[in-house]
């Protein structure tokens, strides 16, 4: 499997580390790229759209972006044919239901509700994995 394209919506500098830092631990050959907010998401899918970037193999969404926030970023996505195949998971720190329902409504396919404790997050690389591998066979 060649390497795993990853963007990450996040605008939170120590969280965008602690996302890296679970991808290493869990040994993932990863190209990490970054939105800072939604604008810069949509933007980013618009050129996808356009055909002058390639769609990432999985989209990790904060839901509480600035600017354009995280639904409708993931409402955008879902609208762009070349990225219907994509695998969301959305990473907040609501408890919500409603959240969680909506995510899945708009169709994210996975909830990771940010823990407090290092190791719990570093889960998400794991979760990054088992979605890899399910859409792509064995990734290194």
């Amino acid at each position: 499997m060649p390497t795993l394209m990853l963007l990450l919506v996040e605008d939170n500098p120590a969280d965008v580390f602690l996302v890296r830092e679970s991808l290493r631990e869990e040994g993932l050959d990863c190209d990490l790229q970054v939105a800072d907010d939604g604008e810069q998401a949509i933007q980013f899918f618009e050129r996808v759209d356009t055909g002058s970037q390639a769609p990432p193999d999985l989209l990790l969404l904060d839901l509480n972006v600035p600017r354009i926030g995280g639904e409708q970023v993931l409402e955008r996505l879902r609208k762009i044919r070349q990225c219907a195949g994509i695998a969301v998971v959305v990473i907040t720190s609501s408890e919500s239901p409603h959240d969680r329902q909506k995510a899945r409504d708009l169709g994210a396919d996975e909830y990771f509700r940010k823990p407090t404790n290092l190791d719990d997050f570093m889960a998400l690389g794991k979760l990054v994995r088992r979605l890899a591998e399910k859409r792509h066979g064995a990734v290194a």
